[in-house]
């Protein structure tokens, strides 16, 4: 039984439910992405403020989870930020407070990398230590997760009187050696797309052929290079507006 805190719009959701997890609620504040979790999943997603900790552990207490998943709001902690910790910040202390208070055999939180220096996470950690919860904590980089975009994400996976550290041999052996790019992912998926001749380029589109599909922007470009390659006197705007043209 499967519990997701600060759900959004459930991406995190999505992924323990495709692993075969059993989700039975999430927790959101936020109207728009509730209703975006309604139109994809079947059960309960609370509108509820997840900093009004004892109102939020009531509820979230109904449903007995063995497990509880969430990813706090990281707009404190991103790159992309102003990098100083406000009151979101705040958020993932209040994630440690429902967690030691629901008492799950596990749980799973996220954030991004630079989350783990924060101040609110050191807090959050030592309240996760002082209720009996070992702490498996790493960056794990999507690339290497068989996931083709370059994305560092911090995870705190907490297990009630484990040992610290009991996931991170498996996390680390799980990984691959190389990252995984856009291409290698559509070339290991052998997706093919059959499509008639776009531009003339004799030697190199023939019509009817099957190309491997890569992303529409890349085979855009692909294309600007081949009709530089094989038309005379021409610049990339012009090779650009022929393309757009046909």
């Amino acid at each position: 039984r499967t519990v997701d805190l600060f759900s959004g719009c459930g991406g995190m959701s999505l992924g323990f439910q495709s692993a075969g997890y059993n989700i039975v609620a999430a927790f959101e504040n936020w109207p728009a992405a509730i209703e975006c979790y309604k139109q994809n999943f079947k059960h309960p997603v609370i509108e509820t403020d997840l900093s009004i900790v004892d109102e939020a552990i009531i509820r979230i207490k109904k449903y007995q989870p063995d497990l509880i998943i969430g990813g706090p709001p990281c707009q404190d902690f991103s790159n992309a930020g102003n990098r100083t910790e406000g009151e979101r910040a705040e958020l993932t202390h209040s994630f440690a407070k429902i967690i030691t208070a629901v008492k799950p055999k596990f749980f799973v939180m996220e954030n991004v990398a630079r989350a783990s220096e924060s101040e609110a996470y050191k807090k959050a950690r030592k309240l996760f230590i002082d209720n009996g919860y070992g702490l498996t904590e790493i960056v794990l980089d999507a690339s290497h997760c068989n996931v083709p975009q370059k994305r560092n994400r911090f995870f705190c996976i907490g297990g009630l009187n484990q040992d610290d550290g009991f996931l991170s041999a498996i996390l680390r052996a799980k990984q691959t050696v190389l990252p995984l790019s856009v291409r290698d992912y559509y070339s290991e998926k052998k997706y093919t797309l059959e499509f008639e001749i776009i531009i003339g380029i004799p030697g190199h589109i023939k019509e009817g052929e099957s190309f491997l599909w890569i992303p529409p922007l890349l085979q855009f470009v692909e294309l600007i290079v081949l009709n530089l390659l094989n038309t005379k006197n021409m610049t990339a705007t012009q090779s650009i507006l022929q393309i757009l043209e046909q």
